[in-house]
C-alpha cells in the first residue's frame, strides 16, 4: 500500500504530540508505536524505489525498532 500524504501528516502530528509531552515533563522515552508507524511507512516508501539509501534508511528504522522491542522484552526500558 503506497504512502499517502495525509498519513505523513497524521504521523507527524503524532510525533509533534509525542514530543511536546516530553518536553512538558514526561520524560523522554522511545514510543514503540511510533517507530512501529514510522518503520512501516519507511518500508512502503523503500518498496517502491531502487534507491540503496531509500532501502537503508527503511533498514535502520526497522532495527531501531527491533531494538526497542528487544530491551522492552527483557524489562529494559530504555
Amino acid at each position: 500500500m503506497r504512502v499517502s500524504p495525509r498519513e505523513i501528516a497524521e504521523f507527524m502530528d503524532a510525533l509533534r504530540a509525542h514530543r511536546t509531552a516530553a518536553f512538558n515533563g514526561t520524560p523522554p522515552r522511545p514510543d514503540a508505536g511510533l517507530l512501529a508507524w514510522r518503520s512501516s511507512i519507511l518500508d512502503r516508501i523503500a518498496a517502491q524505489t531502487d534507491d540503496a539509501q531509500t532501502r537503508a534508511v527503511a533498514d535502520e528504522a526497522r532495527a531501531e525498532l527491533a531494538a526497542l522491542r528487544a530491551d522492552e522484552a527483557s524489562g529494559g526500558g530504555r
